[in-house]
């Protein structure tokens, strides 16, 4: 019976392994082909993509916290479960083998240098689990990166924008941002913040990216609750805003962080759950979303998100003399166009297990990693080309 028992378990041990063989070739049979033809990318996002979304989104929505953020708490959790099992495992064979029974005890030792039980079913929860994590990161990300981008599909692509057309959008950008700013809502501390509650802003960015979706037409349909990040102090080090889970399919965003950058955040990270996964293309639907929103709150964080690109640009590219002549940005626009504030940043490094700039570099050095990988060549400098298509916005 035992012997039955055996070949039993053997059997279904086969045909998970067989299972998880064909589906790690499935994904990456995807992958490889959104590398070869965008056709494909372009039909997978608007047709494929959605279907997560819609359904492990919902799932994920009815957690109000952010579960991709539990998940990887769970991952860590289980990653030292794994060591102390490993551990544990060493000592044991150890103390066989160093017995002063070892005669009595040399086919107990025959059998315990093999795996014990609990490190087979520890490494085949593993396995399953980063193949999961590998399969919603392929269907979630890694193809998306190939898509066909805004700039070819909805703009001239061949058009070229010099000097003129960058000191027009600059101007647009700070005259609008200097004008909204005197309508905000401020609290104590002259910080700009949303006069309706926290619920009402969600809706209002709902509504912002859905209407884009009238001519993005990857943009339309459902969107789930954001979600804030318990560890913002953390994602404050990394220089974080938001960040998009493909693995919950949940946009959050950073508390900490400055108010008025909650808008345009949520409206980057929501466009991930579109398919929109290059960042400069995520930073323009969120600056355009806020922009054409009807909410004055969102309209301000959306130009403020620009400013910051546009403004360098002009640096490196507007001669001393002609800058001295343009619409220059009010000391309140200043203030407001910031990630954290002095006293923000006091407390974030207060409470920081580690020191910010070593979270800040490898943060950078796993993004770049990520983008060269994927096809982005100029990796995290990537971000800035939101300026291009600011640039055809207006243009167009």
């Amino acid at each position: 019976m035992e012997h039955w028992n055996w070949n039993e378990k053997k059997g279904i041990h086969q045909k998970q392994n067989l299972c998880m063989l064909l589906l790690a070739v499935l994904f990456t049979g995807i992958l490889l082909l959104s590398w070869q033809s965008r056709a494909f990318t372009d039909w997978y996002r608007l047709h494929i993509f959605p279907i997560w979304t819609g359904t492990l989104g919902r799932v994920s929505n009815v957690w109000s916290g952010s579960v991709g953020e539990i998940l990887i708490i769970a991952g860590i959790c289980y990653g030292l479960l794994g060591a102390v099992l490993l551990i544990v495992s060493i000592i044991r064979i150890f103390w066989h083998f160093w017995s002063k029974k070892v005669q009595h005890r040399m086919h107990a030792v025959t059998k315990k240098q093999r795996l014990p039980r609990m490190i087979r079913i520890y490494l085949r929860c593993l396995s399953w689990i980063l193949l999961l994590v590998y399969g919603t990161e392929t269907l979630n990300c890694f193809v998306l990166y190939h898509a066909t981008t805004v700039q070819e599909q909805y703009f001239d692509s061949k058009a070229a924008y010099g000097t003129k057309e960058l000191i027009d959008a600059y101007t647009q950008v700070v005259t609008q941002a200097n004008a909204l700013s005197g309508q905000m809502q401020r609290d104590k501390d002259g910080q700009a913040v949303y006069p309706g509650t926290e619920e009402e802003l969600y809706e209002q960015c709902r509504k912002a990216m859905q209407a884009q979706g009238t001519v993005y037409p990857y943009l339309a349909g459902y969107y789930p609750r954001p979600k804030p990040i318990r560890f913002s102090g953390f994602m404050s080090q990394q220089h974080l805003l938001g960040i998009y889970f493909p693995f919950t399919m949940e946009a959050n965003y950073n508390t900490v962080m400055y108010p008025v950058n909650v808008p345009v955040t949520i409206c980057h990270e929501f466009s991930h759950l579109k398919g929109v996964i290059l960042e400069d293309e995520a930073n323009f639907f969120g600056f355009a979303a806020c922009i054409e929103s009807q909410d004055p709150y969102l309209q301000y964080s959306g130009y403020l998100s620009v400013l910051g690109y546009l403004a360098r640009q002009v640096r490196q590219s507007v001669p001393e003399d002609v800058r001295a002549q343009m619409v220059q940005a009010t000391e309140q626009v200043q203030k407001d166009d910031i990630f954290l504030t002095q006293a923000q940043w006091e407390k974030v490094e207060k409470k920081a297990a580690l020191p910010t700039e070593i979270v800040d570099k490898a943060t950078d050095a796993f993004l770049e990693k990520n983008l060269t990988m994927n096809g982005v060549a100029d990796g995290i400098q990537s971000y800035s080309r939101v300026v291009q298509l600011v640039l055809a916005y207006y243009g167009q």
